[in-house]
Parts: C-alpha cells; sequence; structure tokens
C-alpha cells in the first residue's frame, strides 16, 4: 500500500475537524440567541482497505450527522405580554406563505415566542407570519379547526341579567315578623337584607334588594323575601313621596322553606336530575321586570338554593336557616355592562383571554403547539424555524397542556440552551484533533522525502 493513503487519512481528518469548528463556532455565535439549540458534530471512520484477511485499514473521518439538543433552555422575564416561551415538548406553529421556502407550504414551526399584534388584530412574528391557534365562540368555547390566531373583540355589548343568586343564612332564633311586608316600610317589617345590583339590556345598573322575612312558627321553618327597586327605576313603580323619598316597588317574591337540618327544600330538577331552587328547564318561576327609560321587558329568577357555575358545575353553598347570626355569604347574578377591552393575558394552557373594563374576563381563543415524533427529523431554514420533513413525521397539532405539550409562559422567552464552557472544551479538542492531523501530513511528507532521498 503507498504511503500516500495515509496523506488522504490526515486530510479528512482536517476535513471533519474544520467541520466541528464550524459547529461550535455556530454554538457560540447562537450563544445569546432566544430558543437556540445546540448542535453537535458526529464523525465516522472509514474502513474500505483490507491488508489481508484479517486486517483493516482505514481511510480516515467522515461527518456522520450534525445532531441537535432540544434539551429545554432557561426562560426569561421580558414584561411584553405577547412574548410566548415554551416549557416542555412543542413548537409553535406559523404561517407565512410569502416565504422564500416553499417545500413548507408556508408553515413554519418555532421556539421563538417574540410575537406581535399586526394591524389587523393578527398575532404574527416580525416576519409577518402568523400564528396558528383556535379561535373561541362568544361562550369561550375553542373551535376544532386550526387557523390564524386574530384578536377583534374588543368590546362586549351589555347583557340584561336574568338570574340572581344570593346565599345568606337566616338567623332561626329571629323573631316572626306579626306584619305583613311592606315596602315603604320595610326596615320593620322585614328580618334581614341583601343588595344586589342588577342590570337592564342597556347596561343599567339597578341597586336590588332582596328582604327576607320570617314566618310565624309552625310545623315548618319559612321565610318570605321580596326583591324591591327604587319605584322610579320601574315602568308605573311608586313616585317619590310628598317628602320627596323615593319609595320602593317589590318586582318579585316567594317563600323559603327549610328542612330539619336548616337546609332549603328544593322543589325543581335540571336536566341532569339534580335538585335545583329554581326551574332551569322551563323557567316557570321567572318575574317580568320592565325598567323605566325605554328597556326591553326582561324576566328574572332569583336562586337562593346552590349556584352554577360557567361549567355548569352546582357549589355547595346555599341559603340555610341555623341558629347563626343572618349574613350574605355571596350574591351573584349573570347581567353586565357594556365593557371594552383593557387588556389581554395568556394562561399556561394557551388560552388568550380578554379583561374588560367591567371586570368580565372571556376566552378569546388559544395559540396552537405541534410536536413531532422524532424532532431531530425537523430541517432548519433559518430566523430560528424548522419545517418538518418525512424523517420528522406529521405535526400532531393542539392546544399546550394536553398530551404531551408542554405549558406557555406569557412575558418570557426561552433562551438558548448552549453552554458556552463545554463549547471551550470541545473547541480546544478540536483544536488540538486538527493540529494533530496537520502533524501527520508533515510527518508523512517527511517520510515521502526520505524515499526520494534513496535515489542519492
Amino acid at each position: 500500500m503507498g504511503i500516500h493513503h495515509a496523506l488522504y487519512s490526515a486530510v479528512s481528518g482536517l476535513s471533519v475537524n474544520a467541520d466541528g469548528m464550524s459547529v461550535i463556532s455556530n454554538n457560540i455565535a447562537n450563544a445569546n440567541t432566544k430558543s437556540f439549540k445546540t448542535d453537535r458534530a458526529e464523525f465516522e471512520d472509514l474502513l474500505s482497505v483490507s491488508l489481508n484477511e484479517n486486517s483493516q485499514l482505514g481511510r480516515g473521518a467522515r461527518l456522520r450527522a450534525i445532531t441537535t439538543a432540544y434539551t429545554q433552555g432557561a426562560l426569561s422575564n421580558t414584561g411584553l405580554i405577547t412574548d410566548m416561551g415554551i416549557q416542555g415538548d412543542g413548537f409553535f406553529m406559523v404561517k407565512n406563505p410569502g416565504t422564500e421556502v416553499q417545500e413548507s407550504n408556508g408553515m413554519f414551526y418555532t421556539r421563538q415566542g417574540s410575537f406581535r399584534f399586526d394591524k389587523d388584530g393578527y398575532i404574527s412574528d416580525v416576519n409577518g407570519g402568523k400564528v396558528q391557534g383556535y379561535i373561541a365562540d362568544d361562550s369561550g368555547k375553542l373551535s376544532t379547526k386550526l387557523t390564524d390566531v386574530q384578536i377583534t373583540q374588543s368590546s362586549l355589548p351589555p347583557v340584561a341579567t336574568s338570574k340572581v343568586t344570593v346565599s345568606a343564612n337566616l338567623d332561626v332564633r329571629e323573631k316572626p315578623m306579626l306584619q305583613e311586608f311592606d315596602p315603604n316600610r320595610a326596615t320593620e317589617t322585614s328580618n334581614f337584607s341583601s343588595t344586589v345590583t342588577v342590570f337592564d339590556n342597556f347596561g343599567n345598573g339597578h341597586a336590588t334588594t332582596v328582604y327576607f322575612a320570617k314566618q310565624p312558627e309552625g310545623e315548618k321553618n319559612a321565610w318570605k323575601w321580596y326583591a324591591t327597586v327604587d319605584g322610579r327605576e320601574i315602568v308605573d313603580g311608586p313616585q317619590p313621596n310628598e317628602n320627596g323619598d323615593p319609595q320602593l316597588a317589590t318586582i318579585a317574591s316567594g317563600e323559603l322553606e327549610f328542612d330539619k337540618d336548616g337546609k332549603p327544600i328544593m322543589k325543581f330538577k335540571n336536566r341532569e336530575g339534580q335538585s335545583t331552587f329554581i326551574d332551569t328547564v322551563e323557567q316557570s318561576d321567572a318575574f317580568e321586570v320592565k325598567f323605566a327609560n325605554g328597556a326591553t321587558a326582561q324576566k328574572m329568577q332569583f336562586n337562593f338554593g346552590p349556584g352554577d357555575d360557567s361549567s355548569g358545575s352546582y357549589s355547595n353553598q346555599t341559603t340555610t336557616s341555623i341558629a347563626s347570626k343572618s349574613m350574605t355569604h355571596f350574591h351573584s347574578q349573570n347581567g353586565y355592562e357594556a365593557g371594552y377591552l383593557k387588556t389581554l393575558k395568556i394562561d399556561l394552557d394557551g388560552s388568550v383571554r380578554g379583561i374588560y373594563t367591567n371586570g368580565l374576563e372571556r376566552r378569546l381563543g388559544a395559540v396552537g403547539m405541534a410536536t413531532f415524533s422524532n424532532n431531530n427529523g425537523l430541517q432548519k431554514v433559518g430566523r430560528n424555524n424548522y419545517i418538518a420533513t418525512s424523517k420528522s413525521g406529521e405535526p400532531r397539532a393542539g392546544v399546550p397542556q394536553s398530551g404531551t405539550r408542554g405549558s406557555v409562559f406569557s412575558a418570557s422567552l426561552e433562551e438558548s440552551n448552549v453552554d458556552l464552557a463545554q463549547q471551550f472544551v470541545e473547541m480546544i479538542t478540536t483544536q488540538r484533533g486538527f493540529q494533530a492531523n496537520s502533524k501527520s501530513i508533515t510527518t508523512t511528507d517527511s517520510l515521502m522525502e526520505e524515499i526520494i532521498n534513496l535515489k542519492r
């Protein structure tokens, strides 16, 4: 075998070490690039020459692959709501059909969550790509169709109150009222009261006071209740008296009965068969109220049993009548005045929520996230973007915190996972490897020179 083969082996060593240095240099250059993932050069040897049946001679080395380490980078706070960092597995999906990389069909995947709102309300990156996700309907339910995330609901129209819920304790030790309730002498003819503000269809608030009067003692523990408002606020309501003092008008009334344990007796069932205080199916116990100033007539139910939340789940809190001081635990109603979008927040599950001036919070959409069977099969296309390939597998899209998808942290960005200390150590070993291969070339050259000198 010719000695010049040693030269080619050493040259291949120079080449792979030069490639390795390029990878290290790129890592160091991107040490402060948000969401950058460290690359690692992997080499393999070349065996192509057989000296005899028991021996093979290596022909040097070559670059086998450049592997990316998708380990988690630290999350740093930025203070900008639309900056998003991923904790865990997954990539944001960004659609930009106008890009120069046509193989991706305009769909890119990135962990660089430096996003902004464009002029049309789309969440987009600095290159104009639109973040993909799911839009919510008026009730906050997300659609199943992946689309551009656009936030346009800048205001909420007013909603008239249709249900008032009051949870209180009515002291069973109170003395029964001997007189019927009189709105003009409400305090003297009742034992306890609680006030809640209800809204008409214009969003005007009306202070509604519910008075409770204990009934004469008998076989049952019963209280009557009366919902009242300022008489000037309803159509055909009583006007102020001769002294100019406003008079109350009763807009709803009823009776509360309690069992031997002081819990309310609930006479209705909901669609799931649960006992309820009000008729949630037919609304047969609703009271029609017509507020003044042109408001539309509205029906309201007054609930003193367990209240249900936005998901329809019933709480354990309810009105009771036990030997404890009368007090209101909480009260609520489902109407509200008009509100305007004040700020946004993004939850860990990617939900984009709007906070309005009327105190309400609404889910407006959610940022999507994709995972892959083989992250190392993704192809880098620059600008912290990747495109899917046959090696990566098809993207599995969904909302964050579902399946194996990670969480989204708003006002944060993921830092590079480059370990500078490790890179400098690899730089030293790569430099020594390059130096040793260059020494192999000079030594082989000396051997060849000795061969040439044999002629002299």
